[in-house]
């Protein structure tokens, strides 16, 4: 045996893959409202009203890296990003499993 103890590292957990991939069009699950990322748009105002169509147009990951992030276009040329809690397939397909094909 060793006298070096050995500190216990935390397991690496890999990025969690999207469940939608671009081109696809989803339907907004909840109102969107600026969070300061349109710097053009005052804080708080409504983006995206529940309800609205878009086309996802770019698929990214937090800054962490961990979570899946769409870059979704709204009627007009908007564009925000959202988490997948906030969209849903707008054919009302059931949503995907992440690793499940």
């Amino acid at each position: 045996m060793s006298d070096v103890e050995v500190a216990a590292k935390p397991g690496f957990i890999p990025p969690r893959e999207p469940l939608y991939d671009w081109g696809l069009r989803v339907t907004v699950q909840e109102d969107l409202f600026n969070d300061g990322s349109h710097p053009q748009v005052p804080d708080g105002a409504l983006l995206a009203p529940r309800g609205t169509p878009g086309t996802i147009v770019r698929v990214g990951r937090t800054e962490e890296g961990s979570l899946p992030v769409y870059l979704v276009e709204f009627p007009g040329g908007t564009v925000v990003g959202c988490l997948e809690e906030e969209i849903v397939p707008a054919d009302g397909s059931r949503r995907g499993v992440p690793g499940v094909m």
